[in-house]
């Protein structure tokens, strides 16, 4: 009897050990996500620069959308905004499959420190970039409503959008089938579905990036749910003889660099080390760099991506660099 207890307290003390160790690897991932920014690997002066907090303190605002779909807005915007009479760009991220607004929380709160009006939405299926249209309809209203915190404070001339795995294809999209994709000054896209994928799932999936006639940034990550093993569009999945479609794979990226028009703005790289899941917060800092050359004409974020010298072309953190376009 004496020897069935201690077997018991000896379980018990092993079940709470292993429940606190859960708990703690739950907290240390928690706070690893929300604090990504301290544990990113930059390669170069300039994407450390913007992959650390701005200087700006950020405030948080939400609203209920009319559609269920896209279920609320969510707005990061810049504290100073609240008492200041100047406009603010805008970034509008599209989420990946089955994610909303809280999954890139930390994300769109980083940008939001560098002085931009981050704005996400709930939709989980955002292909067709109709959610993204809804976002700018309904940010356009709060820039007419006298109400509004955010009254004659947005700049509707400089508007960013931004997509993740799915979101890519969102974005895409949003600029070339939606009614105010001309609004768009500048797109990015971590990880965006390839055309492979988009072909096979069809439903609004598809995208031209051929009529983007905007400034583009795509990257992605060398790990294997993005790069997959597959050398080209041609070859399909045969786990037989180990080939595999990635997310955004290398041939996709140059894929759509050569549909991309030679009149803009355009820019491919892959980052090594990163997989598809977190590949939007390691990109982060190149990410910030674009939109605050493209949206609020910083020149030194500028020089990551101009000329023969552009940090990106020397990062040894990051592979298959083409830039291309008329800066």
């Amino acid at each position: 009897m004496k020897a069935l207890k201690i077997v018991l307290i000896v379980a018990a003390v092993l079940i709470v050990l292993v429940v606190g160790g859960v708990v703690l690897l739950f907290v240390v991932a928690g706070n690893r996500n929300a604090n990504y920014w301290n544990y990113t690997q930059t390669g170069g002066e300039i994407e450390a620069r913007y992959t650390a907090l701005g200087s700006s303190e950020v405030s948080y605002a939400e609203y209920d959308a009319k559609d269920e779909i896209i279920g609320k807005y969510a707005v990061w915007y810049p504290d100073d905004l609240k008492s200041s009479g100047s406009k603010y760009p805008v970034v509008i991220f599209a989420n990946g499959t089955g994610s909303t607004s809280a999954t890139y929380k930390a994300f769109l709160e980083h940008l939001s420190s560098w002085g931009f009006i981050a704005v996400g939405n709930n939709d989980q299926n955002t292909r067709t970039g109709a959610s993204l249209e809804e976002t700018i309809e309904f940010l356009m209203q709060e820039n007419e409503n006298e109400d509004s915190i955010f009254y004659h404070k947005i700049d509707l001339d400089n508007i960013g959008i931004g997509g993740h795995s799915q979101g890519g294809p969102a974005v895409f999209n949003m600029v070339t089938n939606q009614e105010h994709g001309s609004m768009i000054k500048a797109l990015y896209a971590a990880s965006a579905t390839s055309s492979y994928h988009t072909a096979i799932y069809g439903d609004g999936w598809e995208y031209d990036i051929s009529k983007v006639n905007i400034p583009v940034f795509l990257a992605a990550g060398t790990g294997a749910w993005d790069a997959g093993t597959a050398a080209s569009k041609d070859q399909v999945n045969d786990d037989k003889n180990g080939i595999a479609q990635g997310i955004c794979p290398l041939w996709s990226l140059q894929e759509n660099y050569s549909l991309l028009p030679e009149t803009v703005d355009k820019v491919i790289a892959r980052k090594t080390n990163v997989d598809h899941g977190d590949s939007h917060l390691q990109f982060d800092g190149y990410m910030t760099a674009w939109f605050m050359w493209q949206l609020q004409g910083d020149e030194e974020a500028a020089k990551a991506f101009i000329g023969e010298n552009a940090e990106l072309l020397s990062n040894p953190n990051w592979q298959d660099v083409r830039i291309g376009g008329q800066s």
